[in-house]
């Protein structure tokens, strides 16, 4: 895993799948300013120590954006067509390529929160796609939990982000559709 330039102890697919995961049933790390700082310095890393000016309204609505296109990728990767989703708000964040040291792009101007965040984000999406591993980035194929994790199984064919959960479930709603149908 290769580690997001500017974002120290975050790796390309570590910062994908946390940005991917922040909503999951009724709760949303990025419903607002509060709670987009709340998730930013509840992150387990050396970058949560963002100092520049709070997230507008505006720049949340292109994170959540952000979130939409990056479990959609992460769906495809599981076999799932998500829905056509409108990605119009992400041409509007403005970014500039970096080439100091390892090249990457970066908010301009910097220090919005979170088009910091979805600059980086954009940055690990276009090197994380183009490493071999991308197929392993993948979502939950739950209806009611779409999760972003790594498939780390040895032929890369894990559907669910715990077959626990969310497999067994989608094993039990089978046996009882091929039953019904039986009977």
């Amino acid at each position: 895993m290769t580690q997001a330039p500017g974002w120290p102890g975050l790796g390309d697919e570590a910062l994908l799948i946390a940005v991917a995961n922040t909503a999951h049933a009724d709760q949303d790390e990025f419903a607002d300013t509060d709670t987009l700082n709340a998730w930013w310095t509840g992150l387990d890393a050396p970058v949560a120590t963002h100092r520049g000016s709070p997230a507008s309204d505006g720049s949340i609505a292109m994170l959540r954006t952000m979130r939409g296109l990056i479990r959609g990728l992460a769906l495809r990767n599981n076999g799932v067509e998500p829905a056509p989703a409108e990605f119009a708000g992400l041409e509007a964040l403005p970014l500039r390529l970096d080439l100091r040291g390892t090249p990457t792009l970066l908010a301009d101007p910097a220090g919005d929160l979170a088009h910091d965040i979805c600059a980086a984000g954009a940055a690990a999406l276009l090197r994380a796609t183009a490493r071999a591993g991308w197929s392993r980035f993948k979502a939950c194929r739950g209806d009611d939990c779409r999760w972003v994790f790594l498939d780390r199984s040895r032929n890369c064919s894990r559907r669910w982000c715990d077959m626990t959960d969310c497999g067994n479930r989608a094993k039990i709603a089978a046996y009882r559709d091929r039953h019904r149908s039986a009977a």
